[in-house]
């Protein structure tokens, strides 16, 4: 009988801490994620929602060389052997009019020369590709300052919500990321066959 009620006890405790685990994950990872409109629900994607993509395949002959990012434009550029490939409009930091990124929290998107450090499914960014923010440069200027830089700054998706891009005017009529540089998924799915690990990405003003 005690075995019994321990047994239950612990079923139920599993229970409670998995409900707890839904029910933080959207804010665990909702920095980078835009407030929906009114009356939209969230949600979360799961690693099938970024598999078996066509125009996520990386394909050799459309392969990006460099990313450039112009900030002032919110454009984003694919460049091979120095012509324009392809052109993606994007959104930043929802700070990004007070200037380029110094520390940590500020949400602000970082101006610089950076690359692509990985590729990677993400519950509620759908793609994530980090930046290797922050660089030398990045470091000095915050060590001489006394802040924390800040990392982790990517190039993402959209929200669950806005999954199959009936909201992508809405996203992409201001900035609302935490500093990071947010594609449309059909745009992201593009980028992710377009480019390697390792593509140097340069973020100008």
């Amino acid at each position: 009988m005690i075995k019994s009620l321990k047994k239950l006890k612990e079923a139920e405790l599993k229970k409670i801490i998995l409900l707890l685990t839904i029910a933080i994950l959207p804010f665990m990872f909702s920095g980078c994620a835009p407030s929906a409109p009114t009356g939209v629900v969230g949600g979360t994607y799961t690693p099938q929602d970024c598999q078996n993509k066509p125009d996520a395949v990386f394909d050799p002959k459309r392969a990006a060389d460099k990313i450039v990012v112009n900030k002032s434009e919110h454009k984003m550029y694919l460049y091979k052997d120095g012509k324009v490939i392809k052109t993606f409009p994007v959104s930043l930091g929802v700070n990004d009019k007070y200037g380029r990124k110094v520390q940590a929290g500020d949400k602000k998107t970082p101006v610089g020369r950076y690359t692509i450090l990985d590729k990677r499914c993400h519950p509620i960014k759908y793609r994530a590709m980090t930046i290797s923010y922050p660089n030398a440069e990045d470091r000095a200027r915050a060590a001489k300052l006394g802040v924390n830089p800040g990392s982790l700054i990517t190039i993402h998706g959209q929200p669950h919500w806005n999954k199959d891009g009936h909201g992508d005017s809405y996203t992409l009529s201001h900035d609302w990321t935490n500093g990071c540089i947010a594609l449309t998924n059909k745009d992201l799915d593009y980028l992710w066959g377009s480019v390697r690990v390792g593509t140097p990405i340069i973020i100008n003003e």
